[in-house]
């Protein structure tokens, strides 16, 4: 009886073991990269699954369909992707933030 019991414990350690090693922070990756490409505005620099860099021109979200994104991916070529196709955003619109006047001048002067 007691080999029963322990042959129940170990087994549901491993099971444990392999959710919190390997497939939680898989799945709070994809999670992430879900909500990033949700986020997805025109002017973004993204990766495409097959490895192309490309800026959002143009968001299309189809009645019926996958959204779909238009990517610049060079000066005058466009392509057409789906969102499941975009890896990573790289950059964004969201403007660099820049020194006031009055933090430029409290800096020293090498």
């Amino acid at each position: 009886m007691a080999v029963m019991w322990s042959v129940i414990f170990y087994t549901a350690a491993a099971v444990a073991a392999f959710y919190f090693i390997l497939l939680r922070p898989v799945m709070k990756n994809q999670k992430e990269q879900r909500r990033a490409v949700q986020a997805l505005q025109i002017g973004d620099e993204v990766v495409t699954v097959g490895g192309l860099i490309g800026e959002v021109k143009d968001i299309i979200q189809p009645a019926d369909g996958p959204t779909e994104i238009i990517l610049e991916i060079a000066p005058g070529i466009r392509a057409r992707a789906v969102t499941e196709g975009i890896s990573r955003r790289l950059t964004t619109l969201e403007p660099a933030e820049e020194p006031t006047p009055g933090q430029e001048a409290s800096q020293p002067s090498a």
